[in-house]
Protein backbone atom coordinates (compact mmCIF):
# COMPACT_ATOMS: atom_id res chain seq x y z
CA UNK A 1 0.00 0.00 0.00
CA UNK A 2 1.31 3.78 -0.54
CA UNK A 3 1.48 6.17 2.42
CA UNK A 4 -0.07 8.87 2.25
CA UNK A 5 0.09 11.42 -0.15
CA UNK A 6 -0.04 11.09 -3.71
CA UNK A 7 -0.37 14.74 -6.14
CA UNK A 8 -4.05 15.47 -5.68
CA UNK A 9 -5.72 16.69 -8.38
CA UNK A 10 -8.15 18.99 -8.90
CA UNK A 11 -10.74 19.68 -11.59
CA UNK A 12 -13.51 22.01 -12.00
CA UNK A 13 -17.42 20.78 -12.91
CA UNK A 14 -19.79 23.24 -14.83
CA UNK A 15 -20.43 26.71 -13.41
CA UNK A 16 -16.64 26.34 -10.94
CA UNK A 17 -17.79 24.15 -9.07
CA UNK A 18 -15.10 22.04 -7.04
CA UNK A 19 -14.96 18.15 -7.78
CA UNK A 20 -11.89 16.30 -6.43
CA UNK A 21 -10.21 13.30 -7.35
CA UNK A 22 -9.15 11.43 -3.84
CA UNK A 23 -6.06 11.13 -2.53
CA UNK A 24 -4.27 7.96 -3.10
CA UNK A 25 -5.94 6.05 -0.44
CA UNK A 26 -9.37 3.86 -0.03
CA UNK A 27 -12.28 5.70 1.78
CA UNK A 28 -11.79 4.34 4.86
CA UNK A 29 -8.08 6.15 5.50
CA UNK A 30 -7.82 9.81 5.81
CA UNK A 31 -6.97 11.46 2.50
CA UNK A 32 -5.39 13.93 4.35
CA UNK A 33 -4.25 15.65 8.56
CA UNK A 34 -4.66 18.87 9.32
CA UNK A 35 -0.99 20.13 10.54
CA UNK A 36 -1.16 23.74 11.64
CA UNK A 37 -1.57 23.92 15.22
CA UNK A 38 -3.65 26.48 15.36
CA UNK A 39 -6.27 24.18 13.95
CA UNK A 40 -7.26 22.04 16.83
CA UNK A 41 -10.98 21.11 16.14
CA UNK A 42 -12.52 21.52 12.91
CA UNK A 43 -16.08 21.67 13.00
CA UNK A 44 -16.92 22.95 9.38
CA UNK A 45 -15.99 22.96 6.15
CA UNK A 46 -16.99 23.27 2.55
CA UNK A 47 -15.30 23.74 -0.86
CA UNK A 48 -14.55 27.08 -2.02
CA UNK A 49 -16.96 28.02 -5.53
CA UNK A 50 -13.49 30.65 -6.59
CA UNK A 51 -10.84 29.20 -5.78
CA UNK A 52 -9.50 25.52 -7.18
CA UNK A 53 -8.82 23.46 -4.61
CA UNK A 54 -9.45 25.75 -1.79
CA UNK A 55 -11.10 24.07 1.52
CA UNK A 56 -12.42 26.74 4.09
CA UNK A 57 -12.38 25.16 7.91
CA UNK A 58 -12.90 26.74 11.10
CA UNK A 59 -12.74 25.51 14.96
CA UNK A 60 -15.37 25.77 17.69
CA UNK A 61 -15.73 27.00 21.16
CA UNK A 62 -12.75 28.95 22.78
CA UNK A 63 -10.69 29.15 19.65
CA UNK A 64 -9.80 32.61 17.64
CA UNK A 65 -12.35 34.16 15.47
CA UNK A 66 -10.70 32.88 12.76
CA UNK A 67 -10.79 30.90 9.19
CA UNK A 68 -8.30 28.54 7.68
CA UNK A 69 -8.12 27.86 3.85
CA UNK A 70 -6.44 24.60 2.85
CA UNK A 71 -5.48 22.46 0.76
CA UNK A 72 -7.72 18.46 0.71
CA UNK A 73 -4.09 17.00 2.05
CA UNK A 74 -4.80 19.79 4.86
CA UNK A 75 -1.93 21.74 4.12
CA UNK A 76 -2.50 25.39 5.50
CA UNK A 77 -2.79 28.18 2.52
CA UNK A 78 -3.85 30.78 4.66
CA UNK A 79 -5.58 32.13 8.34
CA UNK A 80 -8.21 34.53 7.82
CA UNK A 81 -9.07 36.97 11.09
CA UNK A 82 -12.61 37.36 10.65
CA UNK A 83 -13.70 40.73 12.13
CA UNK A 84 -16.86 41.76 13.60
CA UNK A 85 -17.78 38.66 15.16
CA UNK A 86 -16.38 36.73 18.08
CA UNK A 87 -16.30 33.31 18.01
CA UNK A 88 -18.13 32.10 21.18
CA UNK A 89 -19.55 28.41 20.01
CA UNK A 90 -19.11 28.86 16.02
CA UNK A 91 -19.92 24.96 15.33
CA UNK A 92 -20.75 25.01 11.12
CA UNK A 93 -19.38 26.54 8.12
CA UNK A 94 -21.45 27.13 4.70
CA UNK A 95 -21.08 28.59 1.27
CA UNK A 96 -23.50 30.11 -1.26
CA UNK A 97 -23.78 29.92 -4.68
CA UNK A 98 -22.40 34.15 -4.63
CA UNK A 99 -19.35 32.76 -2.85
CA UNK A 100 -20.29 33.85 0.90
CA UNK A 101 -18.87 32.06 3.73
CA UNK A 102 -21.92 32.04 6.57
CA UNK A 103 -20.27 31.06 10.02
CA UNK A 104 -22.53 29.12 12.56
CA UNK A 105 -22.59 30.74 15.67
CA UNK A 106 -24.98 27.80 16.95
CA UNK A 107 -23.92 25.56 19.26
CA UNK A 108 -25.87 25.23 22.34
CA UNK A 109 -24.95 22.92 24.52
CA UNK A 110 -26.45 24.33 27.63
CA UNK A 111 -30.07 24.65 25.37
CA UNK A 112 -29.87 28.28 27.29
CA UNK A 113 -27.91 30.53 24.75
CA UNK A 114 -29.91 33.86 23.86
CA UNK A 115 -27.46 34.88 21.39
CA UNK A 116 -27.35 32.50 18.37
CA UNK A 117 -26.92 33.69 14.72
CA UNK A 118 -24.81 33.29 11.49
CA UNK A 119 -22.38 35.48 10.45
CA UNK A 120 -21.29 35.91 6.97
CA UNK A 121 -18.25 36.80 5.15
CA UNK A 122 -17.50 37.55 1.34
CA UNK A 123 -15.07 34.65 0.48
CA UNK A 124 -11.40 36.33 0.79
CA UNK A 125 -8.67 35.49 -1.70
CA UNK A 126 -6.92 33.19 0.60
CA UNK A 127 -3.30 34.40 -1.55
CA UNK A 128 -3.91 37.68 -1.37
CA UNK A 129 -5.74 38.06 1.52
CA UNK A 130 -5.23 37.66 5.58
CA UNK A 131 -8.74 39.29 7.31
CA UNK A 132 -12.25 39.22 6.28
CA UNK A 133 -15.13 41.54 7.62
CA UNK A 134 -18.43 40.35 8.72
CA UNK A 135 -20.93 41.64 6.05
CA UNK A 136 -23.97 40.76 7.88
CA UNK A 137 -25.34 39.44 10.91
CA UNK A 138 -28.51 37.35 11.55
CA UNK A 139 -29.72 36.43 15.18
CA UNK A 140 -31.92 34.32 15.68
CA UNK A 141 -34.20 32.06 18.45
CA UNK A 142 -36.67 28.60 17.92
CA UNK A 143 -40.09 28.19 17.52
CA UNK A 144 -40.53 26.26 20.41
CA UNK A 145 -37.82 24.85 22.65
CA UNK A 146 -34.32 26.09 22.82
CA UNK A 147 -31.78 23.18 21.46
CA UNK A 148 -28.36 22.71 20.55
CA UNK A 149 -26.87 22.23 16.54
CA UNK A 150 -24.68 21.96 14.37
CA UNK A 151 -25.09 21.62 10.85
CA UNK A 152 -25.87 24.47 8.84
CA UNK A 153 -26.04 24.71 4.59
CA UNK A 154 -27.57 27.65 2.08
CA UNK A 155 -30.41 26.73 -0.16
CA UNK A 156 -31.82 29.36 -2.03
CA UNK A 157 -29.90 32.28 0.03
CA UNK A 158 -31.16 30.77 3.04
CA UNK A 159 -29.28 29.53 6.07
CA UNK A 160 -30.92 26.11 7.15
CA UNK A 161 -30.16 24.91 10.50
CA UNK A 162 -29.99 20.98 11.72
CA UNK A 163 -30.25 20.44 15.29
CA UNK A 164 -28.86 17.74 17.12
CA UNK A 165 -30.89 16.16 19.09
CA UNK A 166 -30.50 12.57 20.79
CA UNK A 167 -33.39 11.25 19.65
CA UNK A 168 -34.16 13.21 15.95
CA UNK A 169 -32.85 16.14 13.98
CA UNK A 170 -34.93 18.51 12.69
CA UNK A 171 -34.04 21.03 9.94
CA UNK A 172 -35.21 24.77 10.17
CA UNK A 173 -34.71 27.70 8.19
CA UNK A 174 -34.58 31.81 8.35
CA UNK A 175 -37.85 33.07 7.50
CA UNK A 176 -36.02 35.84 5.57
CA UNK A 177 -32.63 38.10 5.32
CA UNK A 178 -33.23 40.68 7.73
CA UNK A 179 -29.82 41.79 8.60
CA UNK A 180 -29.65 42.40 12.57
CA UNK A 181 -33.31 41.33 13.62
CA UNK A 182 -33.57 38.35 15.79
CA UNK A 183 -36.33 36.13 14.02
CA UNK A 184 -38.02 32.61 14.63
CA UNK A 185 -37.13 30.22 12.88
CA UNK A 186 -39.14 28.10 10.72
CA UNK A 187 -39.51 24.54 11.06
CA UNK A 188 -39.09 22.55 7.96
CA UNK A 189 -39.38 19.01 8.86
CA UNK A 190 -37.76 16.04 10.40
CA UNK A 191 -35.53 13.67 9.48
CA UNK A 192 -35.86 10.61 8.39
CA UNK A 193 -33.42 7.79 11.16
CA UNK A 194 -30.30 10.86 11.12
CA UNK A 195 -29.69 12.34 14.69
CA UNK A 196 -27.25 13.41 17.11
CA UNK A 197 -25.81 15.38 13.80
CA UNK A 198 -22.82 17.37 13.78
CA UNK A 199 -22.59 18.16 10.53
CA UNK A 200 -24.17 18.88 6.92
CA UNK A 201 -23.50 19.84 3.51
CA UNK A 202 -25.99 20.13 0.33
CA UNK A 203 -24.86 19.08 -3.43
CA UNK A 204 -24.46 21.66 -5.57
CA UNK A 205 -27.55 21.04 -7.89
CA UNK A 206 -29.19 20.83 -4.44
CA UNK A 207 -30.95 16.94 -5.02
CA UNK A 208 -28.46 15.73 -2.18
CA UNK A 209 -28.40 16.26 1.31
CA UNK A 210 -25.35 14.65 3.72
CA UNK A 211 -25.83 14.79 7.14
CA UNK A 212 -22.50 13.02 9.37
CA UNK A 213 -22.76 12.41 12.99
CA UNK A 214 -19.59 10.74 15.27
CA UNK A 215 -19.84 7.01 13.36
CA UNK A 216 -22.82 7.36 10.98
CA UNK A 217 -23.15 9.37 7.57
CA UNK A 218 -26.65 9.68 5.97
CA UNK A 219 -26.84 11.23 2.04
CA UNK A 220 -30.99 12.08 1.62
CA UNK A 221 -31.72 12.22 -2.42
CA UNK A 222 -34.17 12.60 -4.97
CA UNK A 223 -34.66 14.14 -8.33
CA UNK A 224 -36.10 17.37 -7.10
CA UNK A 225 -33.90 19.76 -6.29
CA UNK A 226 -33.52 21.83 -3.03
CA UNK A 227 -32.60 25.19 -4.04
CA UNK A 228 -34.91 27.23 -3.35
CA UNK A 229 -35.61 30.78 -4.03
CA UNK A 230 -36.20 33.33 -1.19
CA UNK A 231 -39.24 33.29 -0.21
CA UNK A 232 -40.29 30.19 -0.90
CA UNK A 233 -42.17 27.77 1.43
CA UNK A 234 -38.97 25.36 1.27
CA UNK A 235 -41.00 21.99 0.25
CA UNK A 236 -38.15 20.24 -1.67
CA UNK A 237 -36.10 20.42 1.20
CA UNK A 238 -38.97 18.85 3.17
CA UNK A 239 -39.27 16.06 0.78
CA UNK A 240 -35.59 15.58 0.61
CA UNK A 241 -35.35 14.96 4.60
CA UNK A 242 -38.34 12.76 4.71
CA UNK A 243 -36.96 10.17 1.70
CA UNK A 244 -35.05 7.04 2.66
CA UNK A 245 -31.59 7.92 2.63
CA UNK A 246 -28.33 5.83 2.12
CA UNK A 247 -26.82 4.99 5.24
CA UNK A 248 -22.99 4.66 5.65
CA UNK A 249 -21.66 3.55 9.43
CA UNK A 250 -17.99 4.83 9.61
CA UNK A 251 -15.54 5.12 12.48
CA UNK A 252 -14.58 8.44 11.67
CA UNK A 253 -16.17 10.63 14.97
CA UNK A 254 -17.08 12.95 11.94
CA UNK A 255 -17.53 16.67 12.54
CA UNK A 256 -18.23 18.10 9.19
CA UNK A 257 -18.74 17.48 5.79
CA UNK A 258 -19.45 19.29 2.60
CA UNK A 259 -19.89 17.94 -1.11
CA UNK A 260 -17.06 18.55 -3.41
CA UNK A 261 -18.37 17.85 -6.56
CA UNK A 262 -20.44 14.68 -5.98
CA UNK A 263 -18.02 13.00 -3.38
CA UNK A 264 -18.22 13.66 0.25
CA UNK A 265 -15.45 15.14 2.82
CA UNK A 266 -15.90 15.08 6.28
CA UNK A 267 -13.39 15.67 9.19
CA UNK A 268 -12.82 15.48 12.85
CA UNK A 269 -11.99 17.12 15.86
CA UNK A 270 -8.83 14.32 15.26
CA UNK A 271 -7.84 16.68 12.18
CA UNK A 272 -8.39 13.60 9.77
CA UNK A 273 -9.78 14.63 6.54
CA UNK A 274 -11.87 11.80 4.41
CA UNK A 275 -12.97 11.30 1.21
CA UNK A 276 -16.05 9.53 0.11
CA UNK A 277 -16.47 8.83 -3.34
CA UNK A 278 -20.13 8.58 -4.94
CA UNK A 279 -19.35 5.22 -5.76
CA UNK A 280 -19.15 3.96 -2.02
CA UNK A 281 -21.81 5.86 -0.06
CA UNK A 282 -24.43 5.08 -3.13
CA UNK A 283 -24.06 1.86 -1.92
CA UNK A 284 -24.25 2.26 1.53
CA UNK A 285 -21.59 -0.62 1.91
CA UNK A 286 -20.09 -0.76 5.68
CA UNK A 287 -16.43 0.67 5.49
CA UNK A 288 -14.14 -1.07 7.36
CA UNK A 289 -12.21 0.53 10.48
CA UNK A 290 -9.74 3.38 9.59
CA UNK A 291 -7.18 1.56 12.56
CA UNK A 292 -6.00 -0.44 10.11
CA UNK A 293 -2.17 -1.51 9.36
CA UNK A 294 -1.23 -1.78 4.94
CA UNK A 295 0.29 -5.41 4.22
CA UNK A 296 3.92 -5.70 3.48
CA UNK A 297 5.87 -8.41 2.59
CA UNK A 298 7.43 -11.35 5.19
CA UNK A 299 8.32 -14.38 3.38
CA UNK A 300 11.33 -12.91 1.20
CA UNK A 301 9.10 -12.05 -2.08
CA UNK A 302 7.64 -9.23 -3.21
CA UNK A 303 3.94 -8.56 -2.99
CA UNK A 304 2.05 -7.98 -6.28
CA UNK A 305 -0.36 -4.91 -6.00
CA UNK A 306 -3.03 -4.21 -7.85
CA UNK A 307 -4.78 -0.57 -8.31
CA UNK A 308 -8.46 -1.14 -6.84
CA UNK A 309 -9.62 0.90 -10.36
CA UNK A 310 -8.02 -2.35 -11.83
CA UNK A 311 -9.66 -4.64 -9.90
CA UNK A 312 -13.30 -2.92 -11.13
CA UNK A 313 -14.06 -0.81 -7.69
CA UNK A 314 -14.27 3.08 -8.67
CA UNK A 315 -12.03 4.15 -5.59
CA UNK A 316 -8.49 5.02 -5.30
CA UNK A 317 -5.67 2.79 -3.03
CA UNK A 318 -4.78 -0.46 -3.61
CA UNK A 319 -4.51 -4.41 -2.70
CA UNK A 320 -1.98 -7.09 -2.39
CA UNK A 321 -3.51 -9.78 -4.51
CA UNK A 322 -1.84 -13.22 -5.04
CA UNK A 323 -3.34 -15.75 -7.87
CA UNK A 324 -2.39 -19.26 -6.93
CA UNK A 325 -0.42 -21.30 -8.95
CA UNK A 326 0.88 -24.74 -8.30
CA UNK A 327 4.09 -23.32 -6.84
CA UNK A 328 2.29 -21.07 -4.48
CA UNK A 329 -1.16 -21.23 -2.91
CA UNK A 330 -0.41 -18.77 -0.29
CA UNK A 331 -0.04 -15.03 0.24
CA UNK A 332 2.17 -14.40 3.68
CA UNK A 333 2.94 -11.27 4.96
CA UNK A 334 4.63 -9.59 8.17
CA UNK A 335 2.55 -8.60 11.18
CA UNK A 336 4.06 -6.67 14.10
CA UNK A 337 3.05 -7.34 18.06
CA UNK A 338 3.69 -4.32 20.39
CA UNK A 339 3.77 -7.40 22.96
CA UNK A 340 3.93 -10.99 23.85
CA UNK A 341 0.19 -11.29 24.29
CA UNK A 342 -3.59 -12.92 22.89
CA UNK A 343 -4.72 -11.07 19.67
CA UNK A 344 -7.57 -10.96 17.86
CA UNK A 345 -6.78 -10.64 14.24
CA UNK A 346 -8.58 -9.31 11.45
CA UNK A 347 -8.18 -7.96 7.57
CA UNK A 348 -9.68 -6.17 5.19
CA UNK A 349 -9.93 -8.46 2.70
CA UNK A 350 -11.43 -8.40 -1.70
CA UNK A 351 -14.32 -10.07 -2.69
CA UNK A 352 -15.48 -10.65 -5.90
CA UNK A 353 -16.60 -13.85 -9.07
CA UNK A 354 -12.56 -14.83 -8.93
CA UNK A 355 -12.03 -15.15 -5.70
CA UNK A 356 -11.98 -18.09 -3.45
CA UNK A 357 -12.21 -19.42 0.10
CA UNK A 358 -8.90 -18.60 2.55
CA UNK A 359 -7.92 -20.04 6.07
CA UNK A 360 -5.85 -17.67 7.87
CA UNK A 361 -3.05 -18.69 9.93
CA UNK A 362 0.08 -16.90 12.37
CA UNK A 363 3.53 -18.83 13.12
CA UNK A 364 2.16 -21.88 11.18
CA UNK A 365 -1.25 -22.15 13.56
CA UNK A 366 -4.55 -21.68 11.92
CA UNK A 367 -6.57 -19.10 13.83
CA UNK A 368 -10.54 -19.66 13.53
CA UNK A 369 -12.38 -20.76 10.37
CA UNK A 370 -12.48 -20.03 6.55
CA UNK A 371 -13.76 -17.42 5.03
CA UNK A 372 -15.59 -17.13 1.59
CA UNK A 373 -14.38 -14.63 -0.75
CA UNK A 374 -16.76 -14.59 -3.67
CA UNK A 375 -19.15 -11.98 -4.56
CA UNK A 376 -21.05 -11.32 -7.72
CA UNK A 377 -19.45 -8.41 -8.12
CA UNK A 378 -16.22 -7.13 -7.08
CA UNK A 379 -16.01 -5.68 -3.82
CA UNK A 380 -13.48 -4.34 -2.01
CA UNK A 381 -13.03 -3.23 2.07
CA UNK A 382 -14.65 -6.32 3.49
CA UNK A 383 -13.61 -6.58 7.01
CA UNK A 384 -13.10 -10.02 8.79
CA UNK A 385 -12.42 -11.07 11.90
CA UNK A 386 -10.91 -14.46 11.90
CA UNK A 387 -10.56 -15.43 15.33
CA UNK A 388 -7.55 -14.72 18.47
CA UNK A 389 -4.07 -16.63 18.89
CA UNK A 390 -1.23 -15.73 20.87
CA UNK A 391 1.53 -13.79 18.91
CA UNK A 392 5.20 -12.73 19.98
CA UNK A 393 6.35 -9.64 20.29
CA UNK A 394 7.98 -7.88 17.44
CA UNK A 395 7.09 -9.66 14.01
CA UNK A 396 5.28 -12.66 13.02
CA UNK A 397 4.07 -14.59 9.79
CA UNK A 398 0.56 -14.27 9.18
CA UNK A 399 -1.01 -16.41 5.72
CA UNK A 400 -3.74 -16.50 3.61
CA UNK A 401 -4.10 -19.15 2.18
CA UNK A 402 -6.87 -21.00 -0.47
CA UNK A 403 -8.52 -23.95 0.56
CA UNK A 404 -11.52 -23.81 -1.79
CA UNK A 405 -13.88 -21.71 -3.71
CA UNK A 406 -17.53 -21.65 -4.65
CA UNK A 407 -18.61 -23.34 -7.30
CA UNK A 408 -19.85 -20.43 -8.86
CA UNK A 409 -16.40 -18.75 -8.51
CA UNK A 410 -14.67 -18.82 -11.73
CA UNK A 411 -10.80 -18.36 -9.52
CA UNK A 412 -8.96 -18.55 -6.08
CA UNK A 413 -7.50 -15.28 -6.27
CA UNK A 414 -6.90 -13.55 -2.58
CA UNK A 415 -6.88 -9.72 -2.26
CA UNK A 416 -6.19 -8.02 0.72
CA UNK A 417 -5.15 -4.44 1.92
CA UNK A 418 -4.85 -4.45 5.54
CA UNK A 419 -4.99 -6.12 9.00
CA UNK A 420 -5.55 -5.03 12.60
CA UNK A 421 -4.63 -6.80 16.00
CA UNK A 422 -6.40 -6.16 18.96
CA UNK A 423 -5.16 -7.09 22.55
CA UNK A 424 -8.15 -10.36 23.54
CA UNK A 425 -6.54 -11.00 27.00
CA UNK A 426 -9.21 -11.25 29.64
CA UNK A 427 -10.35 -8.01 31.05
CA UNK A 428 -10.41 -7.29 35.45
CA UNK A 429 -14.45 -7.77 35.37
CA UNK A 430 -15.51 -8.07 39.11
CA UNK A 431 -13.85 -4.78 41.22
CA UNK A 432 -14.29 -3.05 44.52
CA UNK A 433 -15.31 0.78 44.17
CA UNK A 434 -15.33 3.69 46.34
CA UNK A 435 -16.12 7.17 46.19
CA UNK A 436 -17.19 10.10 45.31
CA UNK A 437 -14.62 12.00 46.56
CA UNK A 438 -14.57 15.92 46.02
CA UNK A 439 -12.03 16.89 43.23
CA UNK A 440 -9.69 19.16 45.00
CA UNK A 441 -7.10 20.78 42.60
CA UNK A 442 -9.52 21.45 39.29
CA UNK A 443 -6.23 20.54 37.19
CA UNK A 444 -5.12 17.36 38.30
CA UNK A 445 -5.78 14.52 40.71
CA UNK A 446 -2.54 14.73 42.32
CA UNK A 447 -3.68 15.42 46.17
CA UNK A 448 -3.62 12.50 48.05
CA UNK A 449 -6.84 11.00 49.83
CA UNK A 450 -6.80 8.68 52.88
CA UNK A 451 -7.42 5.12 50.59
CA UNK A 452 -3.76 5.75 48.97
CA UNK A 453 -2.19 5.83 52.42
CA UNK A 454 -3.96 2.73 53.94
CA UNK A 455 -6.11 0.47 52.32
CA UNK A 456 -8.53 0.19 54.57
CA UNK A 457 -11.71 -2.11 53.07
CA UNK A 458 -13.89 -2.49 55.83
CA UNK A 459 -13.71 1.16 56.81
CA UNK A 460 -15.67 4.65 56.02
CA UNK A 461 -14.98 7.77 54.52
CA UNK A 462 -16.55 11.29 53.85
CA UNK A 463 -16.94 11.73 50.53
CA UNK A 464 -18.47 14.21 48.75
CA UNK A 465 -20.65 16.82 50.14
CA UNK A 466 -19.66 15.24 53.82
CA UNK A 467 -21.60 11.43 52.25
CA UNK A 468 -19.87 8.51 53.83
CA UNK A 469 -18.66 6.71 51.37
CA UNK A 470 -17.55 2.79 51.75
CA UNK A 471 -15.93 -0.15 49.50
CA UNK A 472 -18.32 -1.95 47.18
CA UNK A 473 -19.03 -3.97 44.28
CA UNK A 474 -18.96 -3.55 41.11
CA UNK A 475 -18.91 -5.14 37.49
CA UNK A 476 -17.60 -4.66 34.50
CA UNK A 477 -19.87 -4.19 31.30
CA UNK A 478 -19.22 -6.77 28.50
CA UNK A 479 -16.69 -4.97 26.81
CA UNK A 480 -14.38 -4.87 29.65
CA UNK A 481 -15.76 -1.50 30.65
CA UNK A 482 -16.29 -0.11 34.46
CA UNK A 483 -18.80 2.61 34.44
CA UNK A 484 -18.35 5.06 37.18
CA UNK A 485 -20.79 7.08 36.43
CA UNK A 486 -23.53 4.76 36.36
CA UNK A 487 -21.77 3.01 39.65
CA UNK A 488 -21.51 6.03 41.76
CA UNK A 489 -23.00 9.11 40.65
CA UNK A 490 -22.95 11.84 37.50
CA UNK A 491 -21.83 15.32 39.01
CA UNK A 492 -18.53 16.69 37.67
CA UNK A 493 -15.17 17.25 39.45
CA UNK A 494 -15.62 14.37 41.66
CA UNK A 495 -12.42 11.80 41.95
CA UNK A 496 -13.12 7.76 42.54
CA UNK A 497 -11.37 4.57 43.43
CA UNK A 498 -11.03 0.77 41.73
CA UNK A 499 -9.39 -1.96 43.45
CA UNK A 500 -9.06 -5.74 41.97
CA UNK A 501 -6.41 -8.61 42.58
CA UNK A 502 -4.64 -9.91 39.77
CA UNK A 503 -3.30 -13.73 40.33
CA UNK A 504 -0.36 -14.97 38.83
CA UNK A 505 1.53 -18.55 39.22
CA UNK A 506 4.62 -17.39 39.31
CA UNK A 507 6.63 -14.03 38.87
CA UNK A 508 6.15 -12.62 35.68
CA UNK A 509 6.53 -9.92 33.18
CA UNK A 510 3.55 -7.96 31.79
CA UNK A 511 2.19 -5.31 30.42
CA UNK A 512 -0.56 -3.60 31.83
CA UNK A 513 -3.07 -1.58 29.04
CA UNK A 514 -5.26 0.69 30.67
CA UNK A 515 -8.00 3.48 29.83
CA UNK A 516 -9.95 5.83 31.41
CA UNK A 517 -12.27 8.62 31.41
CA UNK A 518 -10.74 11.35 32.76
CA UNK A 519 -7.37 11.35 34.69
CA UNK A 520 -5.92 8.83 36.26
CA UNK A 521 -3.26 7.26 38.75
CA UNK A 522 -2.19 3.56 39.40
CA UNK A 523 -0.56 1.85 42.35
CA UNK A 524 0.50 -2.04 41.71
CA UNK A 525 0.84 -4.19 45.41
CA UNK A 526 1.31 -0.50 47.15
CA UNK A 527 3.90 1.78 44.68
CA UNK A 528 2.64 3.86 42.50
CA UNK A 529 3.39 2.70 38.24
CA UNK A 530 1.67 4.74 36.27
CA UNK A 531 -0.26 9.04 36.22
CA UNK A 532 -2.28 10.82 33.62
CA UNK A 533 -3.50 14.17 34.10
CA UNK A 534 -5.52 15.54 31.17
CA UNK A 535 -8.90 14.98 30.13
CA UNK A 536 -9.73 12.57 28.02
CA UNK A 537 -12.59 9.91 27.09
CA UNK A 538 -11.78 6.20 27.74
CA UNK A 539 -10.02 4.07 25.17
CA UNK A 540 -9.51 0.69 26.28
CA UNK A 541 -5.29 -0.01 26.19
CA UNK A 542 -4.25 3.16 25.54
CA UNK A 543 -1.98 3.03 27.91
CA UNK A 544 0.69 0.31 28.17
CA UNK A 545 2.94 0.10 31.02
CA UNK A 546 5.59 -2.17 31.55
CA UNK A 547 5.45 -3.87 35.19
CA UNK A 548 6.57 -7.48 37.12
CA UNK A 549 3.69 -9.20 39.08
CA UNK A 550 4.74 -11.14 41.99
CA UNK A 551 3.80 -14.73 42.19
CA UNK A 552 0.48 -14.67 43.88
CA UNK A 553 -2.18 -12.12 44.51
CA UNK A 554 -1.81 -8.34 43.59
CA UNK A 555 -3.41 -5.50 44.53
CA UNK A 556 -4.23 -3.03 41.70
CA UNK A 557 -5.40 0.38 42.83
CA UNK A 558 -6.64 3.06 41.02
CA UNK A 559 -7.90 6.82 41.41
CA UNK A 560 -10.32 8.11 38.52
CA UNK A 561 -11.03 11.77 38.05
CA UNK A 562 -14.15 12.86 36.66
CA UNK A 563 -14.60 16.22 34.86
CA UNK A 564 -18.32 16.18 33.32
CA UNK A 565 -20.07 12.94 31.59
CA UNK A 566 -19.09 10.42 30.83
CA UNK A 567 -16.63 8.46 33.58
CA UNK A 568 -15.09 5.12 33.16
CA UNK A 569 -11.85 2.70 33.48
CA UNK A 570 -10.75 -0.35 31.32
CA UNK A 571 -8.11 -2.55 33.03
CA UNK A 572 -6.42 -5.59 32.22
CA UNK A 573 -2.67 -6.87 31.82
CA UNK A 574 -0.62 -8.70 29.21
CA UNK A 575 -1.59 -12.83 29.57
CA UNK A 576 -0.54 -14.33 26.42
CA UNK A 577 -0.31 -17.84 28.07
CA UNK A 578 -4.08 -17.41 29.84
CA UNK A 579 -2.92 -18.53 33.33
CA UNK A 580 -4.30 -14.40 35.11
CA UNK A 581 -6.79 -14.43 37.33
CA UNK A 582 -8.89 -11.50 38.40
CA UNK A 583 -10.94 -11.20 41.72
CA UNK A 584 -12.22 -8.66 44.24
CA UNK A 585 -10.44 -9.95 47.44
CA UNK A 586 -6.99 -12.18 47.45
CA UNK A 587 -7.64 -16.21 48.15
Amino acid sequence: MKSLHCLLLFVFATGNYASVVPADVPPWKPAGRYTHPPIRESSGIVASQQFEGVYWTLNDSGNPATLYATKLNGELIQEIMVRGSRNVDWEALGIDEKGQLWLGEIGNNSRLRTDLKVVVVSEPNPYTENDAEVTASYPYQYPEENVDAEGLFIAGGLPYIVSKEQTRAVLYRLPALQADKRQTLVRVGEFVDAKWVTGAGLSTDGTRLAVCTYDTLWVYHGDFAATNRLGDSGENLRRLVRSQPWVLPHSFAGEAVCFAGESLVLTNEARDIYVLPKFWYEKGWKLPPNDTVPVTGGDGRELQTERYREAGVEIDGQHVILKPTASRDALTFSVEAPYKNVYEISTVLTRGPEYGTVELSVNNLVVGQSYDCFYPTPRVGTFVTFGSAPLNAGVNQLMLKNVEKATEASGNKIGVDSYRLRHNSAFARQYLILGPFPKVNLENIDTPLPPESELNLNGSFEGFEGKTVRWQEASAEADGRLDLRKNIGAAPMLVAYSLCYVYAPTMMDVTLLLGSDDELAVWLNGSEIHRVNFNRRAVADEDAIPCQLKAGWNPVLCKIGQNGWDWSLYLRFTDAEGVLKYQTSPE
